[in-house]
This record gives structure tokens, sequence and C-alpha cells, in this order.
């Protein structure tokens, strides 16, 4: 039976390739498979692309799940939900759930997941504070991990997968704009919003033109804020998660690798900007 938690609405000991779980009867059958069905629906998350999902993944528990287990979004999350630490599956299913009341806020979605939910927003409302308080920090920015990201991102576009390369490119410079602002003591304005976030933590590490300071670099630090504006407005055509309209756009592979290692030099540029600041 189901221990009051999400943990305990998903955990199971063996699963169907469809997601579906075995070794279970009746009423309590059909829980654990419409909970799963909440999040997974036929190997796809809600309306997650590969590059969303795994961008929004690192970003909760630090692991991006379909690049480190090389299968679908929806199986990706099964096999993390059997193996990880109860508390990191915890946290991301709340990450999860809030996204979904995000997204599906306007009840578009289908009827016959009316139940599991109305069952998983209570568990979250009785769940949320302690979650949070108890819930490890996970991410933490260091120009190490900035190199990471980037040969990652620049390895999805060699492939060809420019949604992914300018998903990571974007939640890097979200990650770390938001780190900045945690190292002062300060909470994000506007997750997800990263022109936002970035005047935050402009006027924060007060990263205003300085008449004492040469006009090149001056100069340098105006151009990297063009690039930052423009960042934060473009898309990848093929993005269905974040953004609509004229904001979506196609795009080519020069012009991702320009956007990706755009975004990089932004993020390595702030990170600078922290530690001198803030580290001894």
């Amino acid at each position: 039976s189901t221990n009051g938690t999400f943990v305990g609405v998903w955990e199971d000991n063996s699963s169907s390739d469809d997601g579906t779980y075995k070794d279970l009867d009746g009423k309590e059958q059909k829980n654990f498979d419409i909970a799963f069905r909440l999040f997974n629906r036929g190997g796809y998350v809600l309306n997650f692309n590969t590059g969303d999902f795994d961008a929004f993944t690192q970003a909760s528990i630090g692991v991006a799940l379909c690049e480190h287990y090389g299968a679908s979004k929806g199986a990706s999350l099964s096999q993390y939900c059997r193996e990880a630490d109860e508390q990191q599956v915890e946290k991301l299913l709340f990450d999860l759930f809030e996204y979904y009341e995000a997204v599906y806020s306007n009840g578009n979605d289908f009827k016959e997941y009316a139940d599991v939910y109305r069952k998983c927003k209570e568990i979250y409302t009785n769940k949320k504070n302690s979650i949070q308080l108890d819930a490890p920090k996970v991410f933490e920015a260091t120009h190490d991990y900035i190199t990471n990201i980037a040969k990652r991102a620049n390895r999805d576009v060699d492939n060809g997968d420019y949604d992914s390369a300018i998903t990571k490119a974007r939640t890097l410079l979200e990650e770390v704009f938001c780190h900045a602002l945690e190292a002062k003591g300060e909470s994000p304005s506007d997750k997800g919003d990263i022109g936002r976030l970035y005047g935050q933590v402009k006027a924060l590490y007060n990263m205003h033109a300085d008449k004492d300071t040469d006009k090149r670099i001056n100069m340098l630090l105006s151009g990297l804020e063009k690039i930052l504006t423009a960042i934060s407005q473009m898309r990848n055509g093929n993005s269905d998660a974040h953004g609509v309209g004229s904001s979506r756009i196609k795009i080519s592979q020069h012009h991702a690798r320009l956007f990706v290692n755009s975004a990089i030099t932004m993020a390595d540029f702030i990170l600078s900007v922290e530690q001198n600041q803030c580290q001894p």
C-alpha cells in the first residue's frame, strides 16, 4: 500500500514495459497505474521534448535523465524512480507536479487523470514544507560545471539536436543567475525568465557602466547585455514546452553554436563576478 508520499504512489518492484506496475491487486494496481500515467504517457512525460526534459531534471535533481539512461523520457523517469534515493525521487516528483499544475492550470488535461491529480494534490499539500526543508542542494555553479555543459551542448549541435543544445544553454544561464543571487542571500525573482534574472543580478552586483572603467570594457559589457537580450527571446522552432509565436524560430547549425557559446561566455562571466565579490 502507499505510504502517504509521492514515493509511496510510485514505489514498485516490477514494472512492465508500458509503465504499469505488476504484482499488485485490484484497486491498488489501478492507483499505481494512474499515478504513473499522470506524468508518464506512453514514453512521453507531459509535454516535454527530450532536451527540455533533460534540462528540467538536471535543474531538479542534478541528472539529465534521458542522457543518463539513453532511453525515452518515460522509461528514464521510471528507471530513476526505482533506483534513486527516496528523497531525490520525491524532489523530482514534486517539481514535476508543480510543473503539471502550471501547464494544466486551465484544466486542459484529460478527465481520466482527475482522480490521481486530486490524490497527488493532497499529498503535495501535506508534504510540501518538509520536502522544501529537507531537499538537499543539488546544484553548485563552478567553472568545471560550465565547461561540462558547454561540451554537452556543443555535442548536441554536432549531432543536429539544436533544441537540446539551446535548452541546455538557457538552463545553464538560469542556474548561474540564481546561484549568483543566492550567494548574496537574495531569492530569484522569476525563475524561467532569464532576462529578469539578469536584471536582478546586475542590480545586486552593481554591474552598471562605470565612468572610471576603460570604455572598451564598458563596450564589452554592453555587448554581452545585447547578447543576453537576444538569448532570452530566442526559442528553437521545435521547442513546445516554452514560448509561442515570434519567440519560436528555425535555427541553423552555425547559429545554434553561436547561441550556445554566447550563453556559455555570459554564464562564465557572471560566475566570475560572483566569485570576485563573494568568495575570499
